[in-house]
């Protein structure tokens, strides 16, 4: 009877949770104005605030800040080497890095909370070349309000934020997306 009871109950608390979950990422995406399963392109290109300026330390231990790139577009992207869905868009985002590298869009991965040697050792199996960065105790993750990840960000040359995505994107995706910020 005790684990029927523990059963139900923890059925109810998912429930829930999915729920307030589910709740509170449909008010962020209506009032971000880019819902994370529309098009990039059907979306209003409405400036969405100023992009918060911040420094973070890269692998190579050279600090980087958003400021650094005043007059260029910039794809900012928050993830975590344990969550599926960012391992899944890395080649994406790489194949995006490839194509536009010589371009005015920079792209900054943010790996949220975890050590140096351990970002380190994922990125030692693949060949990413696009610029990751730090976030240790998670302050700019906060000040971002990353609630899931990834989540993505598409920032104007004036250091707009234009449209938001939260969950992972296709290659096709990523490029609607940057062309917002050509609008």
């Amino acid at each position: 009877m005790k684990k029927y009871m523990f059963l139900v109950f923890a059925i109810c608390l998912l429930a829930v949770s999915f729920y307030t979950v589910n709740a509170y990422d449909a008010t962020k995406v209506k009032n971000s104005k880019a819902s994370p399963t529309s098009s990039a392109a059907e979306n209003d290109t409405a400036i969405l605030g100023k992009a918060e300026d911040f420094t973070l330390v890269d692998l190579d231990g050279n600090e980087v800040s958003l400021s650094d790139f005043k007059g260029k577009k910039v794809f900012l992207n928050f993830w975590a080497t344990w969550c599926p869905p960012c391992k899944a868009e890395m080649p994406e985002i790489e194949k995006v890095y490839q194509e536009t590298k010589d371009s005015d869009l920079v792209i900054l991965a943010v790996e949220i909370g975890e050590s140096h040697d351990t970002v380190k050792s994922f990125l030692d199996k693949k060949d990413y070349n696009f610029k990751i960065l730090l976030d240790l105790d998670q302050s700019v993750s906060t000040t971002y309000g990353i609630t899931a990840i990834p989540t993505s960000f598409f920032i104007d040359e004036e250091g707009n934020i234009i449209s938001k995505r939260v969950g992972g994107m296709s290659y096709d995706e990523m490029k609607e997306y940057i062309a917002t910020l050509d609008k």
